[in-house]
């Protein structure tokens, strides 16, 4: 009895999960974005029941609409009685004589459904949003599922992400780098000056606090890291060649100071061996 109970009881409808492409931008400032996905629902022409209009299913005599139905088995230690699905009505407990022509029978249709989704600001590849009730309609009066979005989001030209953190990297001139400079750096407001320091080196990493992403449902900002690169020049002429000599001899080995420790290790790494 307990069985049959449970198996005429509420069952919650299937969840659906449905995949969303967005772009960068879309991931961090949040938008608007319609999607398409298919869901079983209840027939509309006979409101679930599965019997054609005018008419109603009918209790199976079968089963007396358990849905199933007690048997009888002869073994060594006697008459053994279990309970199997009622092959009459197929454990649903009813008959039905009519059937919609709509759903068959089933009480169920496919459908197409468009919706209208909020996508929060700062969302993240592969996170999910989950929109209760919207996936497919339950049997016997059971909930209906959860409609699960996941996200994708493409790459950009410009920024990398690591959760809240933005990071960039931006092309210096050796001359920038040497005697600093008032550079434009990229940020999601747009371009911005930033002023580097005399003797720069490439690599050298800078941060501005709260110039990243913004955490989904918060005020909270990541960073933005902002790595600058020294682009050697290429395709110099004779002229360009012998003042960059000049520049190099005045400068002498004092103001390398990585290259004199280096230098000065391996002179020691060599003696050592010999």
């Amino acid at each position: 009895g307990g069985g049959s109970s449970r198996r005429n009881g509420p069952i919650r409808g299937d969840n659906i999960t449905v995949r969303l492409t967005l772009t960068f931008e879309e991931a961090v400032f949040g938008c608007k974005k319609e999607i398409t996905y298919q869901k079983v629902q209840k027939c509309a022409d006979c409101e679930g029941s599965g019997a054609a209009k005018g008419t109603s299913p009918k209790t199976c005599d079968a089963c007396r609409g358990t849905g199933q139905v007690r048997v009888q088995q002869r073994s060594p230690f006697g008459m053994i009685q279990t309970m199997k699905s009622c092959e009459t009505c197929r454990g649903t407990g009813k008959i039905i004589e009519n059937k919609c022509d709509k759903c068959r029978g089933t009480g169920f249709v496919r459908v197409s459904k468009k919706l209208e989704v909020n996508i929060p600001a700062g969302i993240d590849d592969g996170q999910q949003i989950a929109l209760r009730a919207q996936g497919s309609d339950g049997m016997n009066g059971g909930q209906p599922g959860d409609l699960n979005i996941i996200i994708s989001v493409r790459p950009h030209s410009v920024f990398e992400r690591d959760g809240d953190d933005l990071y960039c990297e931006v092309p210096i001139t050796y001359a920038e780098a040497t005697l600093g400079a008032e550079i434009d750096i990229p940020t999601l407001e747009g371009n911005q000056k930033y002023e580097i320091p005399e003797g720069t080196q490439t690599g050298t990493t800078f941060t501005l606090r709260g110039k990243g992403v913004t955490r989904v449902n918060s005020k909270v900002r990541g960073n933005l890291y902002i790595t600058v690169v020294v682009e050697v020049p290429k395709n110099l002429n004779s002229e360009q060649k012998s003042l960059l000599e000049k520049f190099a001899a005045s400068c002498g080995e004092s103001n390398y100071n990585k290259r004199t420790k280096f230098l000065s290790s391996l002179k020691k790494f060599f003696n050592k061996d010999n």
